[in-house]
Formats: structure tokens, sequence, C-alpha cells
């Protein structure tokens, strides 16, 4: 069995818009007024955080990307914007090389154990 030399990870999030201002087209109506306005950075800002953790554990073996499909020019046209809408899943998708692995948090040991499980 072969191994990859590099994991991808992508986040995929729709942190909360203002009412009515979701550009997924779902017309906001899962963007409740008790949603945290800094949701959306604090979950960027996590991706940060596990990009540096996974480098430092599989050092240059790992690249994670964050995308917020709200915002990225990529959005519309992503099926991950399409599941995140339909409210199938919890915010944010995490993938792994392309792979649908996590939904509704940014489990960083789960990721680190999955991560070194598919590196072998």
């Amino acid at each position: 069995m072969a191994f990859p030399d590099k994991i991808e990870v992508i986040i995929y999030d729709a942190p909360a818009a203002r009412a009515g201002d979701c550009g997924c087209g779902c017309g906001g109506h899962h963007h409740g007024p008790g949603d945290d306005p800094l949701a959306g950075a604090n979950m960027e800002l996590q991706a940060r955080a596990l990009a540096l953790t996974l480098e430092t554990a599989f050092p240059g073996r790992v690249q994670v990307e964050y995308i917020n499909v709200l915002k990225d020019p990529r959005g519309a046209s992503l099926p991950q914007t399409a599941l995140l809408c339909s409210l199938a899943y919890p915010t944010p998708l995490v993938y792994l090389n392309g792979q649908g692995r996590f939904a509704g948090a940014l489990p960083v040991e789960r990721i680190r154990e999955e991560i070194g499980k598919i590196l072998g």
C-alpha cells in the first residue's frame, strides 16, 4: 500500500453572516441573532493554529487551507457550500485529501491521529 507524500487538509466554513446577507443563497435562515459575529474569524484562527500544530508533528507533509465559502470566489461552485447551506452538516467541514472526515468542529488531536494513519 502506497502512502501519500503530502496530506491536504481543507476546512470549509460558512460563518454567520449578518441577517439577510448570507452569501450562500439560503436567505440567512440558519443565521440567528445569537450567532457570534467573530465565529468566522475564530475558525480561521483555529485553522492557522491547526496548520502550525500539524507542521510541527509532520514537517513539510501537511498543507492546511481555510475556505470561507461565503466569501471565497470558488464558494458558489463548491459542493461543500451546498452541504453547509442545506444544514445537512454543521460547519466547519474538514476534508483530508478530498474526503470529508469531520463536521461541526476542528478536533485537532483526532485530525492529527487521522493524518498519522494516512501517512503511515
